[in-house]
């Protein structure tokens, strides 16, 4: 597998997207990518309107040269690795394994320049991850909130899904909040937005810009410009018709600070999970998100000219990083931090008021028994999965206290603190064309995730909603049958309506069954699958019963590379949906994702027999499956499912 000249070419170039608008920040990006790689362009790309122009720009290429691409033959060699290593801004030398993805990555520029929805020399790059949060959405949303109002110059923030409701609600007041502040600096901050709320006039223009009685509207509730007069506010409703979702879920504050997550801005009682990221990624971040806007921006951001500029005296991790919260706090050890940090402060403030404005149990500064801290309160764990929006789920086993701190439910991960190391933006395009051809699969995300499977030596591990796209179930059963052990942890009866619609692959319980039949006895013991369980729960509970869910995407190849992001593992999002994602050569943050899965969820407990079913320790199945397959009654309920979707009542 070797690094062609023309990738070499196109990540050793002088030019960017962020270059080329700041030079002409008028401009739409969308024209400005259209000619910036046209020597490498296989064939004009057409200038009739945005959703033209954006499916000309993202997928040119004829099916003879894909195909021809397909998944790279063979193994790169060390030649090879040296090569791939050249191709991006790392800082220092990646792994083995992280080269190896990435010269499969590298191969989609072959057919694409835009393959990976980034620049080409900022495709590779470098940064730290700061903090990771694996909770529920009101955790996630806070440290929106909180990076939100700390912004001087400018925030992109970008989302699938945007419909009124209490996390909505926290953005809208830290919008309120920052205007305030930037009322009071005398200086106003540009926010540009983009949410996938599909409608008619996509048929026409794919990227349309919001109007004041949308912004409105009961679904969205944005507050008015009016009344954000510190703000200039533009936002952006994207969906390449048909099946073409913007399903991208991003913020970057100031050229300082991006987060990625896995959910939208909705109430949903999903598990999830968002990582804060600092360092030269950001600019490719921020990259992908001029690209995607694709219109121009009125008025420019105004920090096109500014790259990304490390902190004076390093990163900072924890409470010493400037976006920390005592909100960040979980544990034991979080407890002890939180009372020192309000007795430096001279006792009570802000942050030490509980929802009802009265002294949270915190100050006290005692651990009441039996009920641990958890995001910079006491609360049990039961009420903190509540806040997800399932008030009335109660929790089947008793709390019993860790005898270790490595096992308490802490879902903020302040990570060990650690100098830059190498990243790759793994994206893809939108594709809204019906059908699963081959040539949707070459991107930057699905060169990864194939790529990853194919290069692991010894383990896998997977979490996602879903799991039935063909390419990453035949990859999965190839690398058992070689040997290595894969882990997945997968949400039982998840969108089982949608995944139940011809050409989607099935639901979750359909395609578990299926790959084990596929197997041999002594290959099945390779193959791990568990149904994602709530960490107060004795059993898996069926998703469609919107109690425990789970919604992270999150692969680990080899406990040392990692691949997170907006990308589940089903038909839509390798082959339709626009997706953010990005891959991660350091093994102590690879570990310490898993172990915070594991100490927040107790999926790890719920491992399905080598049949594809789950059966509790007496036996028995779950009871409270859908029962909704890929016949007639599924197609009917996966009609209703994307309606409802559509209208804001679903979500993926």
């Amino acid at each position: 597998m070797t690094v062609s000249d023309k990738a070499y070419s196109l990540t050793h170039s002088q030019k960017t997207l962020t270059a080329a608008l700041a030079a002409s920040p008028a401009s739409s990006p969308g024209d400005l990518v259209k000619t910036l790689y046209a020597e490498h362009h296989k064939k004009p790309v057409s200038s009739v309107g945005y959703l033209e122009t954006f499916m000309g720009v993202l997928q040119h290429g004829n099916d003879n040269e894909t195909q021809r691409l397909g998944i790279p033959p063979g193994e790169p060699t060390q030649t090879d690795l040296d090569r791939a290593a050249e191709c991006g801004d790392f800082g220092s030398r990646p792994s083995d394994l992280f080269l190896k993805i990435y010269c499969d990555v590298l191969a989609t520029l072959d057919t694409n320049p835009w393959a990976g929805v980034v620049s080409p020399p900022l495709l590779g790059s470098r940064g730290v991850v700061n903090l990771s949060i694996i909770s529920v959405i009101p955790d996630i949303i806070q440290h929106h909130y909180d990076c939100i109002v700390r912004a001087e110059s400018e925030v992109f923030l970008a989302t699938n899904f945007w419909q009124a409701s209490k996390s909505a609600s926290k953005i809208c007041d830290a919008l309120l909040e920052l205007s305030r502040r930037a009322m009071k600096r005398g200086k106003k901050v540009v926010v540009k937005m983009m949410y996938d709320r599909a409608n008619l006039k996509m048929l026409m223009e794919s990227h349309v810009l919001v109007d004041d009685a949308e912004i409105a509207s009961d679904e969205v509730k944005l507050p008015k410009r009016s009344d954000m007069p510190g703000i200039d506010f533009e936002l952006v409703n994207f969906h390449q018709p048909v099946f073409g979702t913007f399903h991208c879920k991003f913020m970057i504050v100031d050229r300082k600070v991006a987060l990625l997550n896995s959910n939208n801005i909705q109430d949903r009682p999903n598990m999830e999970m968002m990582i804060h990221l600092e360092g030269p990624i950001v600019d490719s971040l921020y990259d992908t998100a001029l690209i995607s806007w694709f219109r121009p921006m009125r008025p420019p951001l105004p920090l096109l000219n500014t790259r990304y500029r490390p902190p004076e005296g390093g990163y900072n991790f924890g409470m010493d990083n400037d976006y920390a919260t005592t909100r960040i706090l979980d544990g034991r050890k979080g407890a002890e931090l939180f009372k020192t940090l309000q007795q430096e402060a001279g006792g009570i403030h802000d942050r030490d008021l509980d929802k009802e404005g009265r002294e949270d149990p915190a100050s006290s500064g005692s651990l009441p028994a039996g009920v641990p801290f958890i995001s910079g309160t006491y609360q049990t764990i039961t009420e903190h999965l509540n806040a997800g929006d399932q008030p009335d789920t109660h929790a089947t086993i008793s709390y019993e206290p860790p005898a270790s701190s490595r096992d308490e439910y802490t879902p903020h991960i302040l990570h060990t603190h650690h100098g830059e190391c190498p990243m790759v933006l793994v994206n893809r395009a939108p594709n809204g064309n019906p059908g699963n051809a081959a040539s949707g699969l070459h991107n930057a995300q699905d060169a990864a995730w194939l790529a990853g499977l194919k290069y692991a030596q010894r383990k896998i591990f997977i979490q996602s909603p879903t799991l039935n796209a063909v390419p990453v179930v035949g990859g999965i059963l190839d690398a058992v049958r070689r040997g290595i052990e894969c882990t997945l942890y997968i949400d039982v009866g998840f969108n089982d309506g949608g995944e139940a619609l011809p050409g989607q692959g099935g639901t979750n319980e359909e395609v578990s069954k299926t790959m084990f039949a596929q197997l041999s006895d002594e290959e099945k013991e390779k193959l791990k699958l568990y149904w994602y369980t709530g960490k107060d729960q004795i059993k898996p509970i069926n998703a469609s019963a919107q109690k425990r869910n789970c919604h992270v995407k999150l692969m680990i190849i080899d406990d040392s590379v990692g691949i997170v992001g907006n990308g589940n593992q089903d038909t839509q999002s390798w082959y339709h949906s626009q997706e953010v994602n990005v891959m991660v050569d350091n093994p102590i943050v690879c570990q310490e994702w898993f172990d915070g899965i594991r100490r927040n969820q107790n999926t790890h407990l719920h491992e399905l027999e080598k049949d594809g079913i789950y059966r509790d320790k007496h036996g028995n199945p779950l009871t409270d499956s859908t029962g909704v397959g890929s016949g007639f009654r599924g197609v009917v309920k996966g009609i209703q499912g994307s309606i409802a979707r559509v209208r804001g009542k679903g979500g993926f």
